[in-house]
């Protein structure tokens, strides 16, 4: 049974796509993020404006410098989306995996690497880490991680993953994962898996250059999509990789491929859950466009039911350093529009919402409990 924490337990009236305007639709599907370390008029404006439906968190923007200051910043937050005219509660996300890579650090327990815990062989130690973990954000508002990594560390010399893997081989990978996201299941947090297909062989970092992969797609199959197919049935919502992976698609990286994400990911795996994408401004995915409106309607077309837009990164051709508030409020009216002149369908859009609201549904309320 999962564990809800009721000062932030919402009410939830189980809305459906059909329920919403198309603007609040696409808001549904954006994961944004503001600087300041409480509510303020960026906030607003992209719940307003932009109806965002989940916010993501970093120590650069929004301080996270203790529980209660984040308890707070959460509540707001969550304050702020039940006053509009249709009171969805917002996914409140970060990257928790411990290690490197963590978010939270002042007043909260200081957890080893992916690789530590894979190396005492004893995936109940996955587990309690990640209800421990999942607690202390559940008890701040954060109510999806964006963890746990599943890469399989095949290139131990590779840039992006290293000991944020559970190991090399995928079955204990998997099996380390399963009990992570039982722990963050049993915290009443939600587990995002990631990053799909896979980082494990990637030379270079997708913050910097698109990673290339060249494998046969059995080997693929094996190795990087092995724990996906493992866990499809036990995880609800999982994020893609920026990479190429030619032998599965020649002509797009994972996050602009319907091959990856609806003929392997959706089709040949059967995963039914939420499909979010990595940042949309990382270098080595903006080399492939243009511009990030283009990203996140190439995105949503490969299959992808929400978007990060959130991050900083250096982009070389327009706003500088991050997305600002104003951008999300265009790149959302872009979308809208898209939608509305037929490119991109509004049932893909009806049954991403639905996923996404069924995933609130389930553990933001008391429905069900």
């Amino acid at each position: 049974m999962r564990f809800l924490y009721p000062l932030f337990l919402v009410v939830c009236c189980s809305f459906t796509a059909k329920d919403l305007t198309l603007e609040e639709k696409i808001g549904q599907m954006l994961i944004v993020h503001f600087n300041g370390a409480t509510v303020n008029e960026h906030a607003e404006k992209l719940v307003r404006e932009a109806h965002a439906g989940a916010f993501i968190y970093y120590i650069w923007s929004n301080g996270l410098t203790d529980p209660q200051q984040i308890k707070i910043l959460s509540q707001g937050l969550q304050t702020l989306a039940a006053k509009q005219p249709h009171p969805i509660p917002l996914l409140i996300t970060t990257d928790q995996e411990g290690d490197r890579v963590t978010r939270l650090t002042n007043g909260f327990v200081r957890f080893p690497s992916n690789g530590v815990i894979g190396a005492t062989n004893s995936p109940t130690v996955a587990y309690a880490v990640a209800f421990t973990m999942g607690t202390e954000m559940a008890n701040v508002g954060i109510n999806m991680n964006l963890a746990p990594v599943v890469d399989v560390n095949s290139n131990p010399a590779n840039k992006v993953i290293g000991n944020r893997s559970f190991g090399s081989d995928p079955e204990q990978v998997a099996q380390f994962g399963l009990q992570a996201i039982k722990g963050y299941r049993a915290a009443g947090v939600i587990a995002t898996l990631k990053h799909f297909p896979g980082y494990g062989e990637a030379a270079v970092d997708p913050h910097e250059s698109l990673p290339v992969v060249r494998k046969a797609p059995q080997e693929i199959e094996q190795v990087e999509l092995r724990p996906y197919f493992l866990l499809a049935d036990e995880t609800e919502a999982l994020m893609t990789a920026h990479i190429l992976m030619p032998e599965l698609d020649p002509n797009n990286c994972a996050t602009f491929s319907s091959l990856i994400i609806q003929d392997i990911l959706r089709k040949k795996i059967g995963f039914k859950g939420v499909v979010i994408s990595d940042s949309l401004v990382m270098e080595g995915l903006l080399k492939q466009v243009k511009t990030v409106d283009e990203a996140a309607i190439k995105a949503v077309l490969a299959g992808h039911d929400m978007l990060i837009l959130g991050g900083k990164q250096l982009l070389h051709f327009q706003h500088g350093t991050e997305l600002t508030p104003n951008d999300v409020v265009r790149i959302h009216k872009t979308l809208v529009d898209a939608v509305r002149s037929g490119q991109i369908p509004e049932e893909q859009v009806n049954a991403s919402v639905d996923r996404i609201l069924l995933l609130k549904d389930k553990y933001l309320s008391n429905n069900g409990k």
